[in-house]
Formats: structure tokens, C-alpha cells, sequence
């Protein structure tokens, strides 16, 4: 029996939703699952447009509200990821085929629709097989934007098209990156450093956690070295210097300097190796989150290769679905290639959805 759908009108804000969003906001690496199923936005018809998504709450409620803003009759089908955001479900393997299937069973939205076509998040293209769903379910998949704010633009000018799209980090995402990014220095080093240095020293360690991650943030794009341990180490060498030379300077004993040259040491290299796995443009390189994710589709430093002989001339479908822009199509013989691999993220996203296969 498919599930009862749920008719979505506009609420205004509650003192509990702005609560539950900042818990999601400092908790955000850990799974918010909300109820997957159907949503129903307005009136739709048989031709409206059936949107999918992962079953994170913080997400399901940022593409409510761009539905309801748009004012737009259609479907969402929240698919059952876990409570898991779309990047990382769809690269960590848990927002692929089997979950669609299961969305489009459990709604019953086969009954409801006549076009069988489905609208999914641009990010989900590293775990979702096109092929497969069709052949599975019957029903086409078609990739909106990356940006859930970009949808309305999409929908009057490209819809149902595949278009190019880069993912970006704009401040705003950072800033909240790093405030979700600051829970595990600020949890691994506060509660050792009010045992160890009295509740001050904990509260403190909190704090600057926090602080750290935040510039840490904003300064991300703009650092020299590459994400992950080469900018862990020389965060953590230049914050425990400037503890131990703080606490120094102002008086502090031999146990103060050493106390904060280790825990800001410690501090550093905690958020310089953990961030780069919170950043949509980093996320896939990182071997942690293959660590976190052993059904990570592709491995550490993934890098495709193309198959010349079996590349359509002239497709450019994995071109398009690169998040970074990394792959091209060659003036020469118009076959597909990889022009940046250092750009690229080790997604996937170009093998799953390269119609022949060209893509390994």
C-alpha cells in the first residue's frame, strides 16, 4: 500500500523550528532523517512535476520553502537516505537506484502522474545510474541545478535539459560549514581541557574551537595548500605557537604554555584535516570520508579515464555533470577528456552517468 501523501502549505517560523535549525546547524554532521515519502505542493495535475530529495530534514525544509515561494503544483518525493545530506549520501552510497525505487513504491506516485519523469538534485549524480532507474522503475531521470535557489531559473529557461553547473562555496555556506565543523575540536579538546585545566579552560577551548573554524572558513579558498593534511599541520604549528606565546606573554607558568601550545596545536590540526569533508568542493577527495563511508563509490584520488573507441563523438552529458568543470570534450576527435584533474573531485559522477559506459 503506498504511503499517504502529505499536502505542504506554508507555516511562518516557530520558536521550535529555529531551534531544531540551529541544532541542525552545530550538529549537521550527524544524520536528521525526516519522514521519507510523498509531499504534495498546490494542486498538482497528471503532467506536474515530481521532484526528488534525501530525506535530511534541514534539506527537505530548504526545498519546501523554495516550492512554496515558487508557488509551483508539484510532487516531492523524499527518498529514505538515512537523514543523510544529498552530496554525501550520493557519494557515500546511500542515495542511489534502491532508494529511488523505493520512494517511487512506497508514494505510489506512478498513480498520480502520467510523464514518469523525475527531477533530481544535480549532486545526487555520483550515486544515481540513470540506466538503472529506467530499466528498474520505468521511470527517466532528469538533473536539476546544483543550487536549490537556482530551480525557478532553471525550470522557465532549461527544463527538462541538462545544463552545465559548477558547485560553489560562496560565505554564507562557509559560515555555516563552520560552525557544524567546530562541534569536534570544541568536543574532543573542551571536555579533556576542563578536566584537566578547570571548567574556564573548557569553556574557552569551546569557544575558540568554534572561532578557529569559522575564519577557518572564510580563509579556506584563499589558502596555498592543498586540502587536508598539508594545511592541517601548519594550522596546527602556527596556532600552538601563538598559545604557547599567549599564555606566555601574559604571565602564565610553564604548565599554562604548554597546556595551550598542545590544545591549540591540537585544535588546528583537527579542523584543518575535518573541514575539507564538510566542503561541497573538496568533499569527494577526501580519504576520510571513505573512511566514514565504506560505500563510497569511487576511491581516494579517484581519476576517470576515458575510453576512446566507445565515446559518443560530440556527447557532452559527462561534461555537463561535472561539478568542477574538470572534463571537456577535445577539438580534435570531439571525445570526451579529462582537461583538470586536479580539479576534479573524485566524484563518480562522469562513470555513472556516461550513457556507453565510455567512463572507468
Amino acid at each position: 500500500m503506498a504511503a499517504p501523501a502529505t499536502t505542504l502549505t506554508p507555516s511562518p517560523a516557530t520558536g521550535r523550528g529555529v531551534v531544531r535549525g540551529a541544532a541542525q546547524l552545530i550538529f549537521r554532521s550527524f544524520p536528521f532523517p525526516t519522514e521519507p515519502g510523498l509531499r504534495v505542493f498546490g494542486n498538482p495535475d497528471r503532467s506536474s512535476p515530481v521532484f526528488v530529495t534525501c530525506n535530511f530534514d534541514h534539506t527537505v525544509r530548504m526545498v519546501a520553502q523554495v516550492l512554496e515561494r515558487m508557488g509551483l503544483d508539484c510532487y516531492l518525493l523524499v527518498a529514505p537516505t538515512g537523514g543523510v545530506n544529498v552530496w554525501c549520501a550520493s557519494a557515500g552510497g546511500h542515495f542511489g537506484v534502491d532508494e529511488i525505487e523505493a520512494a517511487i513504491k512506497l508514494s505510489g506516485i506512478d498513480q498520480l502522474v502520467d510523464h514518469h519523469r523525475l527531477v533530481l538534485p544535480r549532486l545526487t549524480a555520483p550515486g544515481v545510474d540513470p540506466k538503472q532507474v529506467r530499466s528498474r522503475t520505468g521511470w527517466r531521470v532528469v538533473f536539476g541545478p546544483i543550487d536549490i535557489d537556482e530551480l525557478p531559473t532553471w525550470l522557465d529557461e532549461s527544463f527538462p535539459r541538462l545544463v552545465a553547473d559548477v558547485v560553489t562555496f560562496p560565505v554564507r555556506r562557509r559560515i555555516e560549514m563552520g560552525i557544524g565543523a567546530g562541534l569536534w575540536p570544541a568536543g574532543l579538546l573542551g571536555i579533556p581541557a576542563a578536566l584537566i585545566a578547570g571548567w574556564q579552560a573548557g569553556l574557552l577551548t569551546i569557544g575558540l574551537a568554534y572561532l578557529m573554524s569559522v575564519l577557518f572558513a572564510l580563509a579556506y579558498p584563499r589558502l596555498p595548500l592543498a586540502p587536508g593534511l598539508p594545511q592541517a599541520l601548519p594550522l596546527g604549528v602556527l596556532l600552538g605557537a601563538a598559545g604557547a606565546t599567549t599564555a606566555w606573554a601574559t604571565g602564565g607558568g610553564v604548565f599554562d604554555t604548554v597546556f595551550w601550545g598542545i590544545t591549540l596545536a591540537l585544535m588546528g590540526v583537527l579542523i584543518g584535516l575535518d573541514f575539507p569533508s564538510w566542503s561541497p568542493t573538496d568533499v569527494c577527495k577526501q580519504q576520510l570520508l571513505c573512511f566514514l563511508y565504506p560505500a563510497t563509490l569511487a576511491p581516494p584520488g579517484f581519476l576517470p579515464v576515458v575510453n576512446e573507441e566507445t565515446c559518443i563523438d560530440g556527447c557532452d552529458i559527462c561534461v555537463k555533470v561535472c561539478p568542477k568543470g574538470a572534463m571537456s570534450i577535445q577539438d580534435d576527435n570531439h571525445k570526451a577528456t579529462l582537461l583538470d584533474p586536479a580539479g576534479c573531485l573524485s566524484c563518480f559522477a562522469c562513470v555513472q552517468q556516461c550513457p556507453v559506459d565510455a567512463i572507468s
